[in-house]
C-alpha cells in the first residue's frame, strides 16, 4: 500500500534550500513561498499555492493531488521522479484547467483550479493524473510530441481504472469513443510529421494500446505497457532528461525483451497506418460503448489481454 504523510508546511528557506528556486535572488525574491509539501510513494511533492485558495479549497487540492500521485506511482511501480514543484493557482469557476508540466529547471508542474470546484469533481478529474505521467518519459525532440502526450492520454485513463477512480468499463468506453480522432486524415504523413490534435493526443494513445495489446500477447499476458515504462524509470529515463525517441523505446524493448515498441514505431512514424478498430474492439471483448460505459465480453478472443491492462 502507498504510504502518505501528514501534509507539513515548509518555509520559503527550505525552498530555497532544496535548489528548487529560481536561478536568480530577484527572481526567487518574486517567488510564493511554498505552502505544503507531500510525501507519496517515497517522493516529495512541493506544493505552491496561487491566487488565494481558501481552506477548504486547499484541502480538498491536497486530497486531489495525493490520490493522483497514488495512482501514477501504483502504476509505474513509483512515483516517476523523487521531487516535483507543483504550482496550483486558485481562479474563478469550477473545474481543472491550464495543466502543463516542464522538464527545467526541475520537473514541475503547473495547473488552475476553479474555487468552486466540488471535491467529487475534483477527485474524478483526470487532468493531474495526466500531467504526472508526463514526468515518466524523457524529454525528447519535438517531432516526437505525439509520443508524449499519446503515452500520457493512454496510460491516465488506464491508470485511473486500475486505482478505482474509474470503472473498467469507463476506460474502454473513452478509448474507444476517443482514438478514431488519432487515425490518419487526409494528408498523413505519419506520426513524426503530423502535428495535429487529434494525431497528437489521440494517434499518440493509439499507439501506446496497439504497443501495450502486442507486448501482452507476445508475452502471454506477463509484460505489457506498464513494464516498458517501469523499465525506462529504471534505466533513469524520466522528463528531467532529454533522450533520442530511439534511445527510450530501445530502453522500453529491453524491459520486456521484445521490439514492438521500436518496430511498431517504424511503422508509423513516417507513413499514414489506419488501424480496424472495429475488429480490435471484438478481440478485446469492448461492446456498446457508444453510451458511455462499454460491456465487457468474457467470451472473446483477446478478453485475457483486456483484463490485464486494467487489472
Amino acid at each position: 500500500m502507498t504510504r502518505v504523510a501528514k501534509t507539513m508546511p515548509v518555509s520559503r528557506r527550505h525552498f530555497l534550500a532544496w535548489g528548487l528556486a529560481a536561478t536568480s535572488a530577484a527572481d526567487a525574491a518574486d517567488m510564493p513561498p511554498a505552502e505544503d509539501v507531500l510525501e507519496v510513494a517515497g517522493a516529495r511533492i512541493l506544493v505552491l499555492w496561487t491566487g488565494e485558495p481558501g481552506d477548504v479549497q486547499r484541502r480538498q487540492a491536497v486530497a486531489w493531488i495525493k490520490r493522483s500521485a497514488a495512482c501514477v506511482a501504483a502504476y509505474l511501480g513509483q512515483f516517476p521522479v523523487a521531487t516535483l514543484v507543483l504550482r496550483v493557482q486558485a481562479a474563478e469557476g469550477q473545474g481543472v484547467s491550464g495543466g502543463a508540466t516542464f522538464p527545467r529547471p526541475q520537473p514541475n508542474i503547473r495547473v488552475r483550479v476553479g474555487r468552486d470546484t466540488t471535491p467529487a469533481r475534483l477527485l474524478d478529474d483526470w487532468v493531474m493524473v495526466h500531467e504526472m505521467v508526463h514526468l515518466a518519459i524523457p524529454d525528447v525532440p519535438r517531432s516526437q510530441n505525439w509520443l508524449h502526450e499519446g503515452l500520457a492520454t493512454y496510460v491516465e485513463t488506464v491508470a485511473r481504472a486500475r486505482a478505482g477512480i474509474t470503472s473498467a468499463g469507463q476506460l474502454w468506453g473513452e478509448l474507444a469513443r476517443g482514438l478514431p480522432q488519432g487515425q490518419p486524415q487526409a494528408g498523413d504523413q505519419g506520426l513524426d510529421h503530423t502535428p495535429t490534435w487529434g494525431r497528437t493526443y489521440w494517434g499518440g494513445a493509439l499507439f501506446s494500446l496497439l504497443a501495450d495489446v502486442q507486448m501482452l500477447h507476445q508475452s502471454d499476458g506477463r509484460s505489457g505497457l506498464r513494464q516498458a515504462l517501469g523499465g525506462v524509470l529504471k534505466a533513469g529515463g524520466n522528463y528531467a532528461v532529454a533522450w533520442p525517441v530511439a534511445r527510450t523505446l530501445s530502453v522500453a524493448d529491453t524491459a520486456v525483451g521484445q521490439t514492438v515498441v521500436s518496430d511498431q514505431y517504424q511503422r508509423m512514424k513516417d507513413a499514414p497506418v489506419a488501424v480496424d478498430l472495429d475488429a480490435l474492439w471484438r478481440k478485446l471483448g469492448v461492446a456498446n460503448y457508444q453510451s458511455g460505459n462499454a460491456s465487457l465480453l468474457d467470451d472473446a478472443p483477446w478478453a485475457a489481454l483486456r483484463r490485464a491492462i486494467c487489472a
